[in-house]
C-alpha cells in the first residue's frame, strides 16, 4: 500500500496560491500596530520591526506549480544537520519522513495541502511538520522563482556562533537562511522561513514576527545587492498559499568608512539587525566553504566535507565518517555521483531505493578545490533552469544547485 501510494504522490501535480499584495501588507502592519499598542500600554519599548513592501514578481504570479519529490528533495537539503554524524541521514530521512505528509493524488493535479493523517499530529509533531514545509516552500519558491539555490545559514556566513543566539533563546526556531545564484552579479537574499496550519491570521502573525527577525546584511564596499524576505506558507485545510514580503533593509548605524582593523573583519553589528559586511571577499569565501561543504555531505564524501568544517572554526571536531565510494547514475540532464540507500526495507520493499548526488564535474572540481567551481556552477544552474517539469520524471529531482534525489525501483 505505501509503495502504490508513493507512486501517486510522486506522479501527482500540485498548485499553490502566492500571495504579496497591499492588501497583506495592510494586514501585517495592522498586526505590527496593535503590538506596539500593547507595549506602550505597558510603558514599554515595542520590538524593532521593519515596514514590509510588496514583492512584485510574486504579485504577478498568483499560482505555482510543484512536484513533490521537489519539496522533499529541497526540505533534505536544507535542512540538513551541520555535524557530519548527522548529516549522513538527511538525504532520505524527509522522503521517509514526510512522504506520506502529502495528500495521496492518484497521479493527477490538484491543490496542495496536508493529508488527513498529518492533519491529526499533536501539537508539537504539528508545529515540527509545519516548521520543516515552511522551509522546504520557501527554499523551492526561491530556486524556482527568484533562480537562488544555494544557500547557507546566515550565522555561518558571518562567522558568529552566537549571531541570532538572541532569536533562538526567544523559541523563534526558524533559522535564518542566505540564499544566491552563482552569476557573480546576482542578488543575495536574506530569507526568514515560516511555516503553520492554522489560520491565516497566524500567518500574519508570523509575518509580523519574521520582520522582527530578519537581519539586514550591508555591504560597506563592492559586494551584491542584498534583499531580504520573509516567506510564511500557510498549509491550509483545502489549500496551501505562500506569503512574501520584503522588508526593506535599515540604513546602518554606523555610515563611516570601515577602518583597516574592521575590513579584516567578515562582519559588524551595526544595529538592533543590521549588520555590515566590510570584507565582501572573506563572506564570499566562506559562503563557498559552507556551500561546498554541503554539497559534499550530500555526495556522503564526508572527510572532504570535514576539511571544508575546519575553516568554518565555529562548527569545532567533529567525529570523522568513512567516505563512500560514489556510485553513477546518468539523467538527460548530465551524469550524477553519490550514493544509493534503501528507502523503505522495513516495510519489504527491498527494491526501493533513495539515489542522492552531486553533478559529476561540478564535484570533482570541488574535491580539486579548483578555480573552476563557480563556473561549472553556473552551467548547470543555467541547464536546469530550462527543463520542462512536464517532461521530466515525476521520481527525479535535479536541482539547480547540482545536487539530485532519485527514487529507484518504482518505475
Amino acid at each position: 500500500m505505501a509503495f502504490a501510494r508513493l507512486r501517486r504522490v510522486l506522479e501527482s501535480e500540485y498548485s499553490v496560491n502566492l500571495r504579496s499584495d497591499q492588501a497583506l501588507v495592510n494586514r501585517v502592519l495592522a498586526k505590527i500596530n496593535r503590538r506596539a499598542q500593547e507595549f506602550v500600554q505597558k510603558g514599554e519599548p515595542a520590538p524593532p520591526t521593519k515596514n514590509p513592501t510588496v514583492v512584485a514578481s510574486i504579485q504577478a504570479q498568483p499560482r505555482w506549480t510543484l512536484r513533490a519529490i521537489s519539496l522533499l528533495h529541497k526540505i533534505g537539503t536544507l535542512t540538513t544537520p551541520a555535524w557530519l554524524n548527522l548529516s549522513q541521514l538527511s538525504a532520505s530521512w524527509a522522503t521517509r519522513r514526510y512522504f506520506w505528509a502529502i495528500p495521496d493524488g492518484a497521479g493527477g493535479p490538484q491543490e496542495f495541502r496536508l493529508s488527513e493523517d498529518a492533519r491529526r499530529l499533536d501539537f508539537h509533531q504539528k508545529t515540527l511538520l509545519s516548521d520543516e514545509f515552511g522551509i522546504g516552500m520557501a527554499g523551492l519558491v526561491m530556486e524556482q522563482l527568484f533562480n537562488a539555490p544555494f544557500f547557507v545559514d546566515v550565522s555561518v556566513a558571518l562567522d558568529d556562533p552566537a549571531v541570532y543566539q538572541n532569536v533562538r533563546q526567544a523559541g523563534e526556531a526558524q533559522p535564518d537562511y542566505l540564499m544566491w545564484g552563482e552569476d557573480p552579479q546576482s542578488t543575495y537574499f536574506v530569507v526568514e522561513c515560516k511555516g503553520c496550519q492554522t489560520t491565516s491570521s497566524e500567518s500574519m502573525n508570523q509575518l509580523r514576527r519574521g520582520l522582527e527577525q530578519v537581519p539586514s546584511l550591508v555591504f560597506g564596499t563592492g559586494g551584491r545587492a542584498v534583499m531580504t524576505l520573509v516567506v510564511a506558507t500557510n498549509l491550509g485545510e483545502d489549500r496551501t498559499t505562500v506569503f512574501v514580503l520584503d522588508p526593506p533593509g535599515n540604513d546602518p548605524d554606523d555610515t563611516d568608512a570601515p577602518s583597516s582593523n574592521e575590513r579584516e573583519k567578515v562582519s559588524k553589528r551595526t544595529g538592533e539587525r543590521t549588520w555590515e559586511i566590510p570584507n565582501a571577499a572573506e563572506f564570499e569565501r566562506r559562503t563557498q566553504l559552507s556551500q561546498e561543504s554541503e554539497l559534499l555531505k550530500w555526495a556522503r564524501l564526508f572527510n572532504q566535507a570535514l576539511e571544508r568544517d575546519s575553516e568554518l572554526s565555529h562548527r569545532g571536531s567533529q567525529v570523522r565518517l568513512p567516505d563512500f565510494e560514489p556510485q553513477t547514475r546518468i539523467t538527460d540532464l548530465g551524469t550524477y555521483r553519490g550514493r544509493s540507500t534503501p528507502l523503505f526495507p522495513e516495510l519489504g520493499h527491498g527494491s526501493l531505493s533513495l539515489f542522492t548526488g552531486v553533478e559529476e564535474e561540478l564535484l570533482a572540481r570541488i574535491v580539486e578545490r579548483s578555480a573552476a567551481v563557480r563556473r561549472v556552477a553556473r552551467a548547470i544552474q543555467e541547464q536546469v533552469t530550462h527543463q520542462n517539469l512536464r517532461e521530466t520524471s515525476p521520481y527525479r529531482s535535479l536541482s539547480r544547485n547540482g545536487t539530485c534525489m532519485i527514487v529507484e525501483g518504482i518505475e
